[in-house]
């Protein structure tokens, strides 16, 4: 970043440490410092957006450049940038790709995917965020569904990659990303299924199972969200798993790979946490196991849910059928992840320790497993009361 834009660096002047801001103003370099504290950061930071917020509206002047520097003149319009930025992300994680390339997709059809690269404006990305917020139509006309604040929130994350990268490769000389507000990402209640709620669904997938046209019958739907009701693991992990990672013996599946949406593609878990070993806790899931492994032949390199051709089953034709089955069931459709939420909360509400909680799913830590699901400890404060009113009889 140019000191036109402001740069933020660390300086030492005698035995103390500063923030200090340099940039440019009626023609000279400037610099103000700030405490070298989280406040004195911050505080540095409101005045770096400051002066790029008069630079860009002009009350602050353009640095001069010397003669000698030529202004690039880019050729890209926003949505060319980021397919070409996206494009080049090799050392992505294939799902990583994947949120990018579902966020470039809102970007590609909105009107703000046709303007220059170097014509955006703070407003306009604003004001497309504010019409991500609500039902919209797209530049072909068709109806757009009301994003939420999560996807809106990864969509900023783009474009602020996006354009820090232009910077750097100088195909901009100003970044409007850096006046505008991140979307606050609202936190939803975790959904979870309701004990009936199970009941219906499960009874919904022997309808589906028993109806003459299904032609997905061959693939066990009612072992398969066994599985993610009872291990807790993601539909990914799911969809990767192998028979020799199901050992029937010790009661336990080995987690160790994730399956990308619809790609016969498998990756390594994301942190150290997620390669675990899952207990089978319920009989009659070990029993189906037992039984499915028996009726398919279930070699050990062969997937536990497997196509005709050998492969894994994509994740649309279990998405497609778990939107079935809630039709059949007269249910609200929610996500498959509901499921894992489903098993945390019963096995935290039948006093399973939060750490083999978190183990069990996968969590980098069991404070993460605490945050999402304390509400699903039972009686914590009348057990707090108890304990409390204990001591204090006994004085």
């Amino acid at each position: 970043m140019s000191y036109g834009d402001g740069t933020i660096g660390h300086v030492k002047i005698g035995k103390y440490d500063y923030y200090c801001v340099r940039f440019y103003l009626d023609g000279k370099q400037k610099a103000k410092r700030f405490p070298f504290t989280q406040a004195g950061e911050r505080a540095a930071k409101r005045f770096q957006r400051e002066i790029q917020r008069k630079r860009i509206t002009g009350e602050i002047e353009q640095p001069q450049q010397p003669a000698t520097q030529i202004t690039t003149q880019t050729s890209y319009t926003v949505a060319s940038w980021l397919d070409s930025f996206i494009e080049k992300k090799s050392n992505l994680r294939d799902s990583s790709k994947e949120r990018m390339i579902q966020s470039y997709a809102k970007i590609e059809v909105h009107e703000i995917g046709n303007i220059p690269l170097n014509e955006l404006t703070a407003s306009m990305v604003e004001n497309f965020y504010y019409t991500l917020s609500s039902p919209w139509i797209d530049v072909n006309g068709e109806q757009q569904k009301q994003l939420s604040s999560s996807s809106i929130s990864k969509i900023h994350r783009l474009l602020f990659a996006g354009y820090k990268k232009a910077m750097q490769n100088g195909e901009i000389t100003a970044n409007p990303l850096l006046l505008v507000e991140p979307p606050k990402v609202v936190t939803k209640t975790m959904s979870t299924f309701s004990w009936r709620e199970i009941g219906k669904i499960f009874h919904a997938i022997r309808k589906h199972e028993k109806y003459k046209f299904n032609n997905s019958q061959r693939y066990n739907y009612r072992l398969l969200f066994m599985m993610l009701l009872e291990c807790g693991m993601r539909i990914g992990e799911l969809l990767a798993l192998r028979w020799k990672d199901v050992d029937l013996q010790k009661r336990e599946i080995h987690i160790h790979s994730t399956k990308s949406r619809d790609k016969q593609t498998f990756n390594a878990p994301k942190t150290k946490s997620g390669n675990r070993l899952i207990p089978i806790l319920f009989d009659k899931l070990h029993q189906a196991l037992a039984q499915y492994k028996e009726i398919t032949d279930g070699k050990p390199d062969s997937f536990v849910f497997s196509n005709k051709s050998g492969g894994s089953i994509n994740y649309q034709r279990v998405f497609l059928t778990w939107q079935r089955v809630c039709e059949l069931a007269g249910i609200e459709e929610k996500g498959l992840h509901t499921f894992r939420h489903t098993c945390a909360t019963y096995l935290l509400q039948h006093f399973v320790p939060v750490a083999e909680v978190s183990r069990i799913l996968g969590h980098s830590s069991p404070t993460t497993t605490y945050s999402f699901y304390v509400h699903a400890i039972p009686n914590f404060n009348e057990k707090l009361i108890q304990q409390f009113s204990k001591k204090t009889s006994t004085k």
